[in-house]
C-alpha cells in the first residue's frame, strides 16, 4: 500500500492517548456518594458496585468475548440514575449526574498520558496536521475532552466524540461517518490510530481510513495480524513516518 500524507489523524482514547490501570467502581461511587443529600439504605459504593456489574453482566458489557459486537452506547448517566433511583439515593436539587462523572472516573481509575503522545501531537501542530478524537466511553464527550485535556496539556483536538453521546460504537461504521462528517474531509485522506484490532483497524478501514495499529499499551487482540495500513510500538515511529512523505 502506498502512504500518502494525511489531511487529518484520529485517535482512539484508552491506552492509546492516556495510559489506564486497573478500574475499581466502588472507588468512583464512594467518590460521588458525597454530594448525595439522602442515602437512607446507606449504600455505599461496593454495594452500587456489584449492582452495576449484575446490569453489566445482563446487557453484555465488558465480555472479552463479545465486547465488539455490541454497536450500541449505554450511557454511564442513565445507568446511575437507575441505580441511585433503586437505592434511594438522592442528590441536591439542580445536580446534573454528568458534572460528577469526572470525579467518579479519577477515583475509579487514575490515568497518565501515553508516552510520546504529547510529542506526536506538538509535531502534527507543527506540521498543520489537524486530529480528533474517537472514543468507545460510556462518560459524556465533556468528561473526556476534561480527561484528555486534563493529563495532556498540549493536545488540541478539532473534535472529541464519545460513544456515549453518538449512539454508535466502534467498529459501527456509523461512528466513523460521524467523525468524518466533523472531520469534513474524504476517508482516504485520514488515518485512525488505535490499539484495538477490531474496533479501531479493522472498524476505521472498513470506511476507507489507513488504520494506525499502536501496540505500545496492547492489553487485547495481541495474536491478530494487519493484512494493511500501518503498524507501530512508539509514537516515535509514526513522527518519523509521516515526515518521509511528501
Amino acid at each position: 500500500m502506498e502512504l500518502k500524507r494525511p489531511e487529518f489523524i484520529m485517535f482512539d482514547y484508552g491506552q492509546t492517548l492516556i495510559k489506564e490501570g486497573t478500574y475499581d467502581g466502588a472507588a468512583g461511587f464512594d467518590r460521588i456518594l458525597r454530594y448525595a443529600s439522602a442515602n437512607p439504605m446507606g449504600v455505599t459504593g461496593a454495594d452500587l458496585q456489584r449492582e452495576e456489574d449484575k446490569l453489566n453482566s445482563e446487557l453484555g458489557r465488558f465480555n472479552p468475548s463479545s465486547r465488539h459486537k455490541r454497536l450500541t452506547e449505554y450511557p454511564e448517566e442513565s445507568i446511575n440514575r437507575w441505580l441511585f433511583a433503586k437505592f434511594r439515593v438522592e442528590f441536591p436539587a439542580g445536580t446534573d449526574l454528568r458534572e460528577l462523572e469526572p470525579e467518579f472516573w479519577e477515583a475509579a481509575n487514575p490515568c497518565e498520558a501515553c508516552e510520546g503522545i504529547g510529542e506526536l501531537l506538538r509535531f502534527l501542530q507543527s506540521e498543520e496536521i489537524p486530529a480528533g478524537v474517537v472514543s468507545n466511553l460510556s462518560f459524556c464527550g465533556r468528561t473526556l475532552e476534561k480527561r484528555i485535556y486534563s493529563a495532556i496539556p498540549e493536545a488540541d483536538f478539532a473534535f472529541v466524540i464519545s460513544s456515549c453521546d453518538y449512539l454508535f460504537r466502534k467498529p459501527s461504521p456509523r461512528i466513523f461517518e460521524a467523525a468524518l462528517g466533523r472531520a469534513g474531509v474524504p476517508a482516504d485522506k485520514v488515518w485512525f490510530c488505535g490499539d484495538q484490532f477490531i474496533p479501531d483497524i479493522q472498524g476505521s478501514a472498513a470506511v476507507g481510513m489507513t488504520p494506525v495499529w499502536y501496540k505500545g499499551h496492547l492489553r487485547y487482540d495481541s495474536e491478530c495480524r494487519m493484512t494493511g495500513g500501518i503498524e507501530i510500538d512508539r509514537w516515535s515511529e509514526l513522527i518519523d513516518i509521516i515526515g518521509s512523505l511528501e
